[in-house]
């Protein structure tokens, strides 16, 4: 099945929070084996929900042990907050990533919201106009850096000096880009920059920022159908409704949160799979399912032997 021209594809967002690495590890070769396109990690000093003495693995050494673990699956981070390390150390981390995997990465960035976390580790937490203008910097300093022998870069906040990145990103021109958030400054980068935009919320959400989107690629001079519409929701599924709501309320419990109305997706196969065929309906064709400790592989089995089906 095709949306917009691409076909449809689902990733897992394995949320590094709360495990043991030997769980995780079995988690990410899991999702490969089940036949995902994809498997992603997040970017969190802190666990985002719960005690923050709990877990919480670094994201980069991680990226590049999953790498290592697959072979076949696109991996990523959903996504790299702009404010955690510099541009070029995230560029050539990435690059790195990308030899080790094959050319396998998915490259992301975003303006990053977890304030806690900046205030623990004496970070600076720019206010939000100046978390765009950086983003949109530090996607400009990547991409030089990914094309060019050296670059030579003077921005308001990043400044760099004929500065090589080698090796380069096996893909060509680099590994798609994906810009995460749904705010206007987000929007206008993704306009510029992305191979891909991701969004969280419901249809009807991700059509109005679709539509907003593809006013900001008029003019940008950007063709809107170059950039492909990501979502990232909570889906619970069972084979009963019974067995979803006691799935969504373990995943709740990980959280310390319940569901989000219109981020979560609880309900059996033919419910989700209705669901999902509303986000096909607004020009979506790719999902990252967001998956918590402890990791559950019966209910991705599932999703992969009856929701996907019922959409084709």
């Amino acid at each position: 099945m095709k949306v917009r021209g691409r076909p449809v594809h689902f990733g897992v967002q394995l949320q590094a929070q709360g495990t043991t690495w030997e769980e995780y590890v079995s988690a990410v070769k899991a999702v490969e084996q089940l036949g995902y396109s994809s498997v992603w990690t997040f970017d969190h000093l802190l666990p985002f929900s719960g005690p923050d003495d709990r877990p919480s693995f670094e994201t980069l050494t991680t990226l590049g042990a999953m790498a290592a673990l697959t072979t076949r699956a696109r991996i990523g981070v959903l996504v790299a907050g702009v404010s955690y390390r510099h541009p070029a150390v995230l560029a050539k981390a990435a690059a790195q990533v990308d030899q080790m995997s094959g050319g396998r990465l998915d490259f992301s960035l975003g303006a990053a919201w977890a304030e806690r976390e900046f205030s623990a580790y004496g970070l600076d937490f720019p206010p939000l106009k100046e978390r765009y203008a950086r983003l949109e910097e530090a996607v400009e300093v990547t991409k030089l850096l990914w094309s060019q022998h050296r670059t030579t870069f003077h921005g308001r906040y990043y400044h760099l000096e004929g500065a090589p990145c080698e090796p380069k990103p096996l893909q060509r021109p680099h590994p798609p880009i994906t810009v995460g958030g749904s705010g206007l400054g987000s929007l206008k980068v993704a306009a510029r920059h992305a191979d891909r935009l991701n969004l969280i919320g419901p249809p009807g959400y991700c059509a109005e920022r679709a539509a907003l989107l593809a006013k900001l690629c008029g003019e940008a001079g950007r063709d809107f159908d170059e950039i492909e519409l990501s979502v990232h929701p909570t889906v619970a599924v069972g084979r009963t409704r019974e067995e979803a709501d006691a799935l969504a309320e373990r995943i709740a419990k990980s959280l310390g949160t319940g569901p989000v109305p219109g981020r979560w997706i609880v309900g059996t196969p033919a419910e989700v799979a209705a669901s999902l065929r509303a986000y096909l309906d607004v020009g979506v064709s790719h999902f990252v399912l967001g998956v918590t400790a402890p990791f559950e592989t019966e209910p991705l089995q599932l999703f992969q032997e009856e929701v996907v089906p019922a959409l084709n």
